[in-house]
């Protein structure tokens, strides 16, 4: 979980960073990364959940949450809380969303508010119609882009427990893997080494696959595995909202051909030339410029065809976009991934992939899992 002090420093940040008294909260992220208010896809109703939390400059947070998002709520560290009943399991329960509406109209009213920061793509229009032409809205998503790159300790915390867990199921993987078995197999493999790495439900996404589709990633199938396949594995475990991302590709139940043992040792070069170039103020795009001039060199750029890397955190991928026409740079806070790969139908395809932590001084590898073709 995140930590109280955090959600607070975080909302000082926010107010220190735009122009307004009152702030209205209603992405998830958001909702997350400021007031500890997690909705968990493993309870009752939380399909169709949505809250919202009011924020003052003076710490005033104030959530509004339904009933049966208690649970959740009561985890939050919030200065109030607002909680309309939607379903009780005794009576029809009203339109969810326009409940969530009402309270939020209701509470604004009763603190006589004019203007008021939102998130513009998530804040109900139904506020706005109830309320104009008397409230003005100042967006701040912008403002909050920025936030959520500069990770604070707590979710450092929470970021490492999803990698450590990450790397359990990598582990679980490369010992259980054999020919035979399928990539829905692995999978379930995976899945329970990170829940049981975790001691707690978690969410499993990402490339589950091997041979022929390692070209193309996508979800574990019925396809079996045959000796000397390579299994291509990027995955994120989601730990209260936070999450890393990483991969590895290895050759199961036997010896990979020479050019694939090539391409591997071109990726991590790659990989190597990119961390390089890992440090605050350095342009995203020339960390990819790093990562492409290395595949160049080999003579396999062309084979390379997407992103070097992107941030990670609440989201996936996140600011900041490793990629040639960014004109972002790194900052001193930033979770970010390296990911070079190389992929073609005769020779295969094959991904590897760190996450670091960008400091004031460089870089934190924040990844530990053994990579290359033949993982310890």
């Amino acid at each position: 979980m995140l930590t109280e002090d955090g959600c607070r420093a975080r909302r000082a940040e926010l107010f220190a960073a735009v122009e307004t008294d009152w702030i209205l909260l209603t992405d998830p992220r958001s909702l997350t990364s400021l007031m500890n208010f997690i909705p968990s896809p493993y309870l009752f109703n939380f399909e169709s959940a949505a809250a919202a939390a009011l924020l003052n400059r003076d710490g005033t947070a104030i959530l509004i949450a339904d009933n049966v998002q208690g649970a959740c709520a009561e985890r939050a560290f919030a200065t109030g809380r607002v909680a309309p009943l939607w379903y009780r399991c005794v009576e029809d329960a009203p339109h969810r969303g326009l409940l969530l509406v009402d309270a939020i109209v209701k509470l604004l009213r009763q603190h006589g508010i004019a203007r008021i920061g939102i998130e513009s793509a998530t804040c109900p229009a139904g506020v706005f119609v109830a309320l104009a032409p008397n409230l003005v809205a100042v967006d701040i998503s912008p403002a909050l882009h920025q936030l959520f790159r500069r990770k604070h300790s707590d979710e450092l915390v929470l970021i490492h427990r999803s990698i450590r867990a990450a790397e359990a199921g990598f582990k679980a993987a490369v010992e259980f893997a054999k020919p035979g078995c399928t990539e829905w197999d692995i999978y379930q493999e995976i899945l329970a080494a990170v829940t049981g790495a975790a001691g707690e439900p978690v969410r499993l996404y990402g490339d589950f696959v091997s041979g022929p589709n390692c070209s193309k990633g996508g979800r574990a199938s019925s396809r079996v595995i045959e000796p000397g396949d390579l299994v291509l594995l990027d995955f994120s475990v989601v730990l209260h909202g936070y999450r890393g991302d990483f991969a590895n590709t290895f050759a199961c139940g036997g010896k990979a051909t020479p050019k694939q043992e090539a391409w591997a040792g071109f990726c991590l070069s790659a990989m190597a030339a990119g961390e390089a170039h890992l440090a605050a103020g350095a342009p995203t795009s020339e960390v990819h410029r790093a990562v492409v001039a290395e595949f160049a060199r080999h003579g396999v750029a062309q084979f390379f065809g997407h992103h070097s890397g992107h941030g990670v955190g609440l989201s996936h991928p996140d600011v900041p976009y490793i990629v040639p026409a960014s004109t972002d740079h790194l900052q001193a806070g930033d979770v970010v991934t390296l990911e070079p790969g190389l992929y073609s139908p005769e020779v295969g395809g094959m991904r590897f992939e760190r996450n670091y932590l960008i400091t004031a001084s460089g870089f934190e590898n924040l990844t530990h899992h053994s990579l290359g073709l033949y993982p310890a």
